[in-house]
């Protein structure tokens, strides 16, 4: 593929600046009471409940290990290499029409995004509208289906400015029987001068980083919001959560939110030559409550969001990170928020959520950022995965297991590395030390080896106590690489007792998974394609829909390209139709986030909402920007286009799809883009 590398060292840069600056994250510290019941002792999983005290314990000798590492060795990391066993330790009315959202990974459960409807009401949060004297103020922008099915403004509310920090919008639940909605987004404020290095990863490399690195404080913001029975909205509760958000789910009225925090300890902040009776002091004084993260609401006391004696810790993990991450439960149906959680020491990187279960892939940033930017793992790296068990405000852990590698290096795709089927969690990881980052080093000569990658399969232990491995691919009996030499994994989609999976190169493979057999699982089929899929969303049982790249005789990589397979047969799959949109440099909202794309079934036709900015030529400054309207029958299996609505055009401003969305309701589209509101017939 030809590409400008200066411009691919840029970015790349820039991505692993930020990637970076996430990872030495530290938050401010709180204090709080007790949240939930703490989970029952068991002696199938081996876990008792954690007594008071016991949390403080194990935190102070972290600490006490953490320094004696400090001491030994100034300026190393203090996550060494994964240690085997992964167990954790208990310490309205209207008429019906048909609808449809952004895509999500699981059928009911719903994904935090910035377009949402419940088929009468249409919810778009604008973060891209400058009010307040030019400043930046997100809004919630509220349509309204009427009687004759067309969808009309209904109101305009600002949400809350963050006056403190730098926030940054994540998205919207919407629990439309609870008459809730809830507006998610984080806030960083730096706290702190550069940081040389950090203690959760090794100093970059000279020139790896484009900004220096700052300790920075982060909290998660909840905005509340009460729907009356017509639909409009009015702020509620205003929370704040020490941390970082991964992620967050809604099944039912019930949201499920993961954090992370990595509290500033006052231990920690000690001069470098502070004596030991200076440092027995401050440890004597430390609390539960100097490390546990706080539940801050409206103009109320900061209280704890979770008790000590309600967290777990990692006996067998070898790493010296101090993380907690906390599960929290919220029920949007409680006129008071109801709100359980559970917490365990230690980070983590991305969730899968199927309707009874939560799986927190965890890995310990055993990992150097070299002079390119790129992330380098340590040999024999291991993502750990922890198992929890919910339903409806109750959340129970089950168990932990291993697998080899880490889950890619794109954030939007980590969870689509993970699976379940009848109780069965499927893994794809990645085991080499470097990898692809993105489509482009496929061909470029800067770009390190492609990752091989690993498919296992993991199922609970009949005593619970543990994640077991049954199955791995590739395996003695089917030795082959998934994906060619020379090319890797870059599309992942698990459906049922199948997955599939697509490489990037110039010419790819689509690889159909059998997972019939748990404990065989084996490559069915395969079909030679040009270019490559970033995403695959099955439409039907016989009928997979993919979203990628074209790349051209020549290895150059052209616009945007639609395919439609037959996978009615997994050993023999078949390319049924492909169009490509754009020349080189054409991209889709699905390039900036998975919720970039949605569908509708509509008797037999598929009806597919895509924003896309589409160039004439190689670095065209004026590209087509809108929402492209496919169809598939998926009767007679055919992929057609239809007109592309176009998006507000500003000429002063070069296009972003970062906040493009659409949804369907009925015969009509609603296009969010820019902020902006654009209705209109399919």
């Amino acid at each position: 593929m030809s590409i400008d590398h200066k411009t691919d060292r840029r970015q790349r840069g820039a991505t692993l600046s930020l990637l970076a600056l996430v990872a030495l994250l530290v938050t401010s510290c709180g204090g709080g009471s007790s949240s939930g019941t703490a989970p029952a002792a068991t002696k199938e999983t081996g876990l008792a409940a954690s007594r008071p005290g016991e949390l403080l314990a194990y935190v102070k000798s972290l600490l006490l290990a953490r320094d004696a590492q400090r001491q030994a060795s100034p300026g190393a990391s203090l996550d060494g290499p994964p240690v085997p066993g992964t167990s954790l330790a208990l310490s309205p009315a209207g008429t019906a029409v048909s609808y449809s959202n952004t895509t999500v990974q699981e059928t009911d459960v719903d994904e935090e995004d910035l377009l949402k409807t419940d088929g009468r009401s249409v919810y778009a949060l604008d973060t891209a509208s400058l009010t307040l004297g030019g400043r930046m103020q997100q809004q919630l922008r509220v349509y309204r289906r009427d009687a004759n099915g067309g969808i009309d403004p209904a109101q305009v509310l600002p949400l809350p400015v963050d006056a403190t920090g730098y926030p940054q919008p994540r998205g919207l639940l919407l629990a439309a029987t609870a008459q809730r909605a809830v507006a998610l987004s984080q806030s960083f404020l730096p706290i702190a001068d550069p940081l040389p290095c950090a203690l959760e990863v090794p100093c970059p490399s000279a020139g790896a980083l484009i900004y220096p690195i700052f300790a920075l404080q982060s909290n998660v913001q909840l905005q509340f919001l009460d729907l009356d029975a017509t639909g409009n909205a009015r702020l509620g509760k205003h929370v704040v959560i020490d941390g970082q958000l991964v992620a967050s789910r809604l099944i039912g009225n019930v949201m499920y939110l993961v954090t992370t925090y990595s509290p500033r300890l006052p231990y920690e902040m000690l001069a470098a030559g502070a004596t030991a009776q200076q440092k027995s002091t401050v440890l004597d004084q430390m609390t539960p409550a100097d490390f546990l993260p706080t539940w801050t609401a409206d103009t109320s006391l900061a209280e704890a969001l979770v008790a000590d004696t309600d967290c777990y810790v990692h006996p067998t993990n070898g790493s010296l990170a101090l993380q907690v991450t906390t599960i929290t439960a919220i029920d949007l149906g409680s006129p008071t928020l109801a709100r359980a959680s559970r917490c365990f020491v230690g980070g983590t990187e991305a969730i899968y959520m199927a309707p009874t279960n939560l799986y927190l892939a965890t890995t310990r940033f055993p990992f150097t950022i070299l002079s390119t930017g790129l992330l380098q793992y340590a040999p024999q790296f291991a993502t750990d995965i922890h198992k929890f068990s919910v339903a409806g405000m109750t959340i129970n852990y089950h168990a932990s297991g291993e697998v080899p590698g880490n889950l890619g290096w794109d954030e939007q795709r980590k969870p689509y590395r993970m699976g379940e089927y009848n109780g069965d969690l499927r893994v794809l990881s990645f085991t080499g030390q470097t990898g692809w980052v993105l489509s482009e080093d496929a061909t470029s000569t800067s770009a390190p080896p492609p990752s091989p990658a690993t498919l296992t399969v993991l199922r609970e232990s009949a005593s619970g106590a543990s994640l077991d491995t049954i199955a791995t691919l590739p395996n003695s009996k089917h030795p082959e690489p998934l994906g060619k030499v020379g090319e890797q994994i870059h599309a992942v989609r698990f459906t049922g007792a199948r997955g599939y999976l697509v490489t990037f190169r110039a010419v790819d493979p689509l690889y159909v998974l059998d997972l019939t057999d748990p404990s065989d699982p084996h490559v069915a089929g395969s079909l030679q394609v040009t270019g490559f899929s970033d995403y695959l969303f099955p439409l039907t049982d016989a009928l997979l829909f993919g979203v990628g790249r074209d790349v051209d005789a020549t290895n150059h990589l052209g616009g945007v390209k639609l395919g439609l397979f037959d996978v009615s047969d997994p050993t023999q799959p078949k390319a049924l139709d492909t169009l490509t949109l754009g020349a080189s440099g054409s991209q889709s909202a699905l390039d900036a986030s998975s919720h970039g794309i949605n569908w509708l079934q509509v008797g037999k036709v598929a009806r597919i909402g895509l924003p896309m900015l589409l160039t004439a030529a190689p670095f065209d400054p004026t590209p087509q920007h809108g929402l492209q309207r496919i169809e598939v029958d998926t009767l007679a299996q055919t992929l057609v286009l239809r007109a592309v609505l176009p998006a507000p055009s500003d000429p002063t401003i070069y296009p972003s799809l970062w906040g493009d969305r659409s949804l369907q309701i009925g015969s009509k589209v609603v296009y969010l883009t820019e902020g902006q509101v654009v209705v209109a017939d399919w």
